[in-house]
């Protein structure tokens, strides 16, 4: 059935009938004739509408602009069937010659299509409404559909003989050069010229023949160039003048009228006014003195040069410079197809460039055409293409004639199927479902992956997979280097193989398809393990850090305990000196504590720590008094002023002693400063108020009231209430107002008893009276009843300045 339902019926002979059956009933429309064939066996149509037929005799087709014949050389009997694919690729079967497969190609074999004999093809004109191809071995001459092969005088002529370049002028005349008999011109009705050695031209052995802006025709042989006007040669240049030593192989035309020749093998002749200015060698930048073709620049007076090994480029100021980033050595031609896209003809295909690309020199994108794309043959080196102005370009060949469509060579087919033909773990295959992921088991240590495209077409597609989860990159080959991909060791997880099709240049994927690949873990691979490796992990880091924690603190506490021996030891013969004194360190430390921490002066944070400092620092306020004289320390009488200033530097000495002691924290402030006065009249330095550090402030407190409380080698404790009294006295004046409060408020609580300290004391009076001779024990009577008789007196006045104030405040 045709698209729009008509019945075709083929019969036995060579006729197809054509039916209307949309009414239930066979109304013949019309009976088609098929030329050259017998017996037909299939009918088939395709999307845009054409018509393939099959039969004994060959394929035929119908299109829009008819019948044709479709030459498929030798396969061309018992033709039964056809299948059109997913990709557009039309496939034949023959009971006697197999399948034949016919795919899309923006190239065309002409010599194919027409069935010609195979030739190497050197030039292609189009002149008298035909086709006219130059070949090593004489004129072949096709239709304008290119369908059917000519012959007349010309081919007849020219048989047999090597044709390397043909031109066709402003006039229609046929320049044909040839090997042997030199340049030959052909007019339309009949007429033709020759130029060769014996009328005085360049030589026998033409290579090359163009036309001038003039219309002077100049052609180039083996002996030299010359310039041919109305049938005869104005001025020959011959290789003998010493000017161009070998043949000139290409000739382009400036806008200012300059010629450039490249030659082979002498670099780049200039011509000006019939004359040779200048040579242009490898000394001025050329690449190679080889030239193999010379083309102008489609937007600048540049010119592109084609050499033996590479691309250059004339500036046109005139430099040279090599276009070394062009992918490719060995090209032959270079033809412009508009002002931004060059196709360069090479040994590989047809380099499709960016003009400004390869201008600027550097890195280029580019696309080749070749035997992929259905480029089923190779380009013939220093050869003439043509183009007809109508998309298609004429490629000279060494099998004939390839056409390309200019505008559709990068057509890619789009359509490619994907899939994973197989699978093996450890070497044995596995069975891939049709759904879901491809699951790996445990103890696998090899994957292999067999990707394959279902491909028809002639082109070679770049193919390009990625193990997304696992490989770094995308890997990209051509369709034929795509092999089987193995994965060693594939550690546990989720993967997804991913499989395109990319295109020429390998960097847009056209196409892609995806397979969700699962490795199942190891033991030691799963989730439960890695979460008990870790515990155990965090477990051995606890441990660690409590072990170093612990050394630490071990060490802290060594050298704590080293300085509280160090400490007590110190403080043990400072109160040595004086069986009196016995333990006044030890007991100033214990108020000094009691006070601070009644003061609550220190951060929750730090109190422990600072209550141990102070501790010490009490603990040592007097070590000074090692530096003392006994004489002086321990004198029963009153001192002498010298006496007293050296009694007092024991706050220095003792400074001085402790300025390098870091075990314990503000040592030397409390042995420093601790008979600093809070209004400024204490010594050493007269500090004031908050000027005396905390530590020395609280230590004065405790060392004040325990020196009036202890038993002395110059008198006995003092009256309670003569202590407290000077105590209460001494508050913003001597001492720290809070300081002092905060004691107060130990005695007021009995935290300090100061019955059984003072209880304390008459029993160490009386230890020290058996022990003391009896002149000692007359002199501290004596000195004890004179400082009762003192106390008594200031508290006596001290009730007279109380009552005083009182009845002042009455009145």
């Amino acid at each position: 059935f045709a698209p729009g339902g008509t019945l075709m019926v083929g019969t036995s002979t060579n006729h197809i009938y054509c039916y209307d059956v949309s009414d239930d009933d066979f109304k013949q429309l019309s009976v088609m004739t098929c030329e050259d064939i017998t017996s037909i066996n299939n009918l088939n149509y395709l999307s845009d509408g054409t018509l393939f037929i099959s039969t004994d005799s060959g394929i035929s087709y119908v299109d829009t602009d008819g019948y044709h014949r479709l030459n498929t050389n030798e396969f061309n009997n018992s033709i039964d069937n056809m299948l059109y694919d997913y990709q557009g690729n039309l496939w034949f079967t023959s009971s006697r010659l197999g399948l034949l497969r016919l795919a899309k190609s923006p190239f065309k074999d002409v010599y194919g299509a027409v069935g010609m004999e195979r030739r190497v093809v050197n030039a292609i004109v189009f002149w008298q409404n035909c086709y006219y191809i130059g070949t090593d071995k004489g004129l072949d001459v096709v239709d304008k559909a290119c369908r059917n092969e000519i012959k007349n005088k010309l081919t007849e002529e020219l048989e047999g003989r090597r044709i390397r370049c043909m031109y066709v002028d402003s006039d229609n005349h046929l320049w044909v050069c040839t090997y042997g008999s030199g340049l030959m011109e052909y007019a339309a009705d009949g007429q033709s010229w020759s130029y060769n050695a014996e009328n005085g031209s360049f030589g026998s052995r033409a290579r090359i023949v163009t036309g001038l802006s003039d219309g002077t025709i100049l052609a180039a042989g083996d002996t030299g160039i010359s310039f041919i006007k109305d049938h005869k040669i104005q001025n020959t240049i011959s290789n003998s003048d010493g000017l161009i030593n070998s043949m000139i192989l290409t000739v382009t035309e400036r806008s200012d009228g300059t010629i450039l020749a490249g030659t082979d093998g002498d670099g780049i002749a200039v011509l000006k006014d019939g004359e040779v200015t200048d040579m242009l060698t490898r000394e001025d930048g050329l690449s190679s003195g080889v030239i193999l073709r010379t083309v102008k620049d489609p937007k600048t007076e540049g010119v592109f040069i084609v050499t033996s090994n590479s691309l250059c480029y004339l500036e046109p100021g005139g430099t040279i410079r090599v276009l070394d980033k062009f992918p490719y050595f060995n090209n032959y031609d270079i033809w412009v197809k508009d002002e931004d896209t060059l196709f360069v003809m090479s040994s590989a295909g047809i380099y499709v460039v960016e003009r400004d690309e390869l201008v600027a020199g550097n890195e280029m994108a580019w696309e080749l055409l070749d035997a992929r794309r259905g480029l089923g043959t190779s380009l013939t080196a220093n050869s003439w293409n043509y183009y007809n102005g109508k998309g298609e370009l004429f490629l000279p060949c060494d099998t004939g004639v390839y056409i390309i469509d200019i505008e559709k060579y990068n057509s890619d087919v789009r359509s490619y199927r994907m899939q994973l033909a197989s699978v093996k773990v450890d070497d044995i295959q596995q069975p891939i479902a049709r759904m879901g992921a491809i699951t790996i088991g445990q103890g696998v240590s090899r994957i292999e992956l067999a990707p394959e495209i279902l491909n028809y077409t002639i082109q070679e597609p770049n193919v390009g997979y990625f193990l997304e989860g696992y490989d770094p990159q995308w890997t990209v080959v051509a369709q034929n280097s795509l092999n089987n991909i193995i994965y060693p060791n594939l550690p546990a997880g989720k993967y997804t193989f991913r499989l395109a099709i990319f295109d020429s240049a390998g960097e847009k994927r056209l196409e892609e398809r995806t397979f969700d690949l699962v490795k199942v873990g190891e033991f030691y691979e799963t989730k439960l393990f890695s979460r008990y490796m870790l515990l155990l992990l965090t477990l051995f880091v606890i441990w660690v850090t409590w072990f170093v924690v612990q050394r630490q603190l071990n060490k802290q506490q060594i050298k704590l305990h080293m300085a509280n021996e160090t400490v007590m030891a110190i403080a043990n013969a400072v109160d040595a000196k004086d069986v009196r004194t016995h333990q006044h360190s030890t007991r100033v430390a214990e108020y000094s504590v009691m006070i601070a921490d009644e003061m609550n002066c220190f951060k929750w944070w730090e109190r422990r720590k600072m209550l141990s400092n102070l501790r010490k620092a009490a603990q040592m306020h007097d070590i000074g008094k090692i530096g003392i004289p006994d004489s002086v320390l321990n004198k029963v009488g009153r001192l002498t002023d010298d006496e007293y200033a050296k009694m007092k530097s024991h706050v220095v000495r003792g400074a001085e002693i402790l300025k390098d002691f870091t075990l314990v924290e503000h040592v030397e402030e409390g042995t420093k400063y601790h008979h600093e006065r809070y209004d400024g009249r204490g010594y050493p330095d007269g500090l004031t108020a908050g000027q005396i550090p905390l530590f020395a402030r609280i230590i004065g407190v405790a060392d004040a009231f325990d020196a009036m409380t202890s038993n002395r080698v110059y008198r006995n404790h003092m009256d309670s209430d003569y202590v407290m009294n000077e105590m209460k006295r001494g508050r913003g004046t001597q001492f720290d107002p809070d300081a002092l409060d905060a004691f107060l408020r130990l005695v007021d609580k009995g935290t300090i008893d100061l019955d059984e300290l003072y209880a304390q004391k008459q029993a160490e009076i009386q230890q020290i009276e058996g022990q003391e001779s009896k002149e000692e024990q007359e002199e501290l009577k004596r000195r004890v009843e004179e400082d009762k008789k003192i106390q008594a007196a200031e508290m006596q006045d001290q009730k007279k300045d109380s009552s005083g104030d009182e009845k002042g405040a009455k009145a």
